[in-house]
């Protein structure tokens, strides 16, 4: 069982609402691996593949029994537990990118040290029509050129930038970090910034169609029905790559304008999210009740009729079953979060924030295209 503070794994599966849930990084697979994720998903838990803001796959619903089986036959297709390291899911597929980040994120994981806190995590971003910017980690080690990275850490509202190293360093550099950090986490760490911070990038979007010839789709926040995910793989081209990307969505590599407009049409009947503009989108849920044993309300049922509430406020609206934020940790324009009574509202903050009033769940709808109006 996973200890407290730390992630679910393939190894070490997480107790939930709704049993057992396990969780394994993203990888380049081929339609037949999806396939049979999806297949593990209907036959060992709840039938619902996620996939969380981080990019990671993550089944649940498993029961003691049938969770070492299930990660067995995880394990069979390729699938495996690794140290928490995040490229872009487009690495070595993207034209705009400024480096290829694949080989200094599989130098640091074969050298990822020991005793570390358990969610200590590293981000290796080459740039790109889809970086890592959003994604806070504990350290960051950004392209600025072909062979130029610059090496910080995160901290409380912004990464602290070290450092500006040659590749041949990177490694080795990232590496005293992480054995700086030890037991700890890198907001703890006493740092100050050395060199200026890269210019800012615009955001990066995953869904729609990309001219490195890769299709981004996503399921209503971040969940798959696995039979909708088999249904969408078993018209993906047998010589294409499917992988989870952050901002829960799922890619589509190595496709022509033509097999992508095909794959985009297939999603929309299965109903699945194709366009970046979708309200659902704008909408940050966790599971809630009864799949999470923390939450205290329900969520995906108000998140999916706010999704097509007419007037809501601009933004993001966050919907967590507790206080715990796991959606969404950042700042929301509307938090709903479940508690005693209610859900409480937060304006401009994060769930674990002070609720400025605690609403009945079945007024939270006209309550807040009121408020909008």
């Amino acid at each position: 069982m996973t200890p407290r503070g730390a992630c679910p794994s393939l190894a070490a599966p997480m107790q939930t609402g709704d049993g057992l849930l396990l969780r394994a990084p993203a990888g380049w697979w081929s339609r037949a691996v999806v396939l049979g994720i999806a297949d593990a998903a209907l036959r060992f838990g709840n039938g619902v593949v996620e996939i969380t803001a981080r990019g990671n796959l993550q089944l649940r619903g498993l029961r003691a029994d049938s969770a070492a089986s299930c990660a067995e036959t995880l394990l069979g297709l390729g699938i495996a537990d690794a140290p928490p390291i995040f490229v872009s899911p487009l690495a070595g597929n993207d034209a705009t990118a400024l480096a290829d980040p694949r080989d200094l994120a599989q130098a640091l994981a074969k050298a990822w040290p020991d005793g570390l806190a358990p969610k200590v995590s590293v981000v290796v971003d080459g740039g790109g029509a889809l970086h890592l910017d959003a994604m806070a980690a504990d350290i960051r080690v950004q392209a600025v050129g072909r062979d130029a990275w610059l090496l910080g850490v995160d901290g409380a509202t912004a990464p602290r930038w070290l450092a500006r190293v040659p590749s041949a360093d990177a490694v080795a550099r990232a590496l005293e970090l992480l054995l700086r950090l030890g037991a700890r986490r890198a907001r703890d760490l006493d740092m100050q910034p050395a060199i200026a911070p890269p210019s800012a990038r615009a955001p990066a979007e995953p869904i729609g169609w990309h001219l490195s010839g890769a299709l981004g789709i996503a399921g209503a926040f971040g969940a798959l029905e696995a039979t909708t995910l088999a249904a969408f793989a078993r018209a993906v081209p047998a010589n294409a790559t499917l992988r989870p990307a952050p901002g829960r969505a799922l890619l589509v590599l190595g496709l022509d304008a033509a097999t992508g407009a095909m794959l985009r049409d297939q999603a929309a009947r299965l109903g699945l999210v194709i366009d970046a503009t979708d309200p659902r989108r704008r909408i940050a849920a966790c599971p809630g009740r009864p799949a999470c044993a923390s939450a205290l309300a329900t969520t995906r049922d108000l998140a999916e009729a706010l999704a097509r509430a007419p007037g809501l406020p601009a933004g993001t609206i966050h919907v967590s079953g507790c206080a715990k934020g796991c959606a969404h940790p950042a700042r929301a324009a509307i938090t709903l979060v479940g508690c005693e009574g209610g859900l409480g509202l937060v304006r401009h903050g994060t769930a674990r924030d002070p609720a400025q009033e605690i609403l009945a769940p079945r007024d939270v709808v006209e309550i807040l295209t009121r408020s909008a109006a």
